[in-house]
């Protein structure tokens, strides 16, 4: 029997003037030339909110992490809604931050969240009932232990502030734990067959004595609160380093370090992470709203990275896909 399970999903309206005035100003500050192609909105939220009633009625409450942005459609007074305001959690010293690691990894500050909690990002949708145990069983953490190996090569949308990022992650885990003695301990975990092909990654990883990375599903991911706090006690001084980036930067960890140590000290429940992610564009978007259409996956992930004209070609066709989904409006709407 699980404890209460709640979900946070950090949002931003970068079409919001005073936020853009603001990401603007410290980009010019610190040299940084503009875009707004990692916040581009995709003005669904509501069909989100319409998913997760729907496919995850279990969920306890929804935290909804904004710099102040209220979604106009959003009823405040439903109980099971939190809007967390930067503020509210992140410490001073980090703020205004327009980097969503320092967002997701002070997330244990949050006084009122949850020990169990699911991250989301706005662009990972479920399109079928998910039941509470596919993420935690008897308050245990359900995951995949999938070794991957991590490349110095960019596309799409990983960026190398990425892959910086997915370097530190491993510079903690390494330091903590040793490969070996971690599978031993919990070999029918590491070598699980219903992982499926991904077993493989880790089957040619073998050779290595240290972890050499993992594999990162991007949908939503089971945590503990206590390991994030966990984290910020070991490691105080690369945690601060990650949150005083105001953009991503050289010194980021990841919320998939929260995964990581999870799984390296052997508290979880192996599993096969469902779902498909995919990287859209104007020539391949049409397979995004084949998926939602036929409801083809458990989850979706669309990580787009593409030219603002594009976008909104792309916006359209995949929110009316998921609007003949979701048409009915959800407890969470006004």
């Amino acid at each position: 029997m699980n404890k209460s399970i709640d979900i946070v999903i950090p949002w931003v309206d970068e079409k919001d003037p005073e936020w853009l005035k603001s990401k603007n100003a410290y980009e010019e500050s610190k040299g940084i030339e503009g875009s707004n192609l990692r916040f581009q909105c995709w003005d669904n939220l509501h069909l989100w909110f319409r998913a997760v009633e729907q496919c995850m009625p279990w969920v306890n409450k929804i935290y909804l992490v904004t710099c102040g942005q209220v979604p106009s459609f959003l009823d405040l007074d439903n109980p099971r809604l939190r809007l967390v305001r930067h503020e509210d959690y992140i410490p001073d010293k980090y703020l205004p931050t327009f980097n969503s690691n320092t967002i997701e990894m002070n997330i244990h500050r949050i006084s009122d969240l949850s020990e169990n909690f699911i991250l989301f990002s706005d662009d990972v949708f479920p399109l079928h009932p998910i039941d509470e145990e596919y993420y935690f069983k008897d308050n245990v953490v359900c995951d995949e232990a999938v070794e991957n190996i991590i490349t110095t090569t960019s596309f799409g949308a990983v960026s190398r502030a990425t892959r910086y990022a997915q370097v530190n992650n491993m510079f903690i885990i390494n330091k903590y734990f040793k490969k070996r003695e971690v599978q031993k301990k919990d070999w029918d975990k590491w070598y699980c067959e219903d992982y499926g092909d991904r077993l493989e990654r880790t089957k040619a990883c073998a050779y290595w004595y240290d972890f050499p990375g993992f594999y990162d599903p991007h949908m939503a991911n089971a945590m503990k609160k206590s390991t994030l706090a966990r984290l910020w006690e070991l490691e105080p001084e690369a945690m601060d380093a990650g949150s005083s980036d105001r953009f991503r930067g050289a010194a980021d960890v990841t919320q998939y370090l929260i995964r990581y140590w999870q799984i390296c000290t052997g508290d979880f429940v192996p599993r096969r992470t469902q779902g498909k992610v995919f990287f859209p564009t104007i020539d391949t978007y049409k397979d995004v709203v084949d998926a939602i259409d036929n409801k083809s996956y458990q989850m979706i992930s669309f990580n787009e990275n593409c030219l603002p004209d594009e976008f909104e070609i792309m916006k359209k066709d995949i929110n009316a896909s998921l609007e003949r989904i979701f048409p009915e409006r959800c407890s969470f709407e006004k």
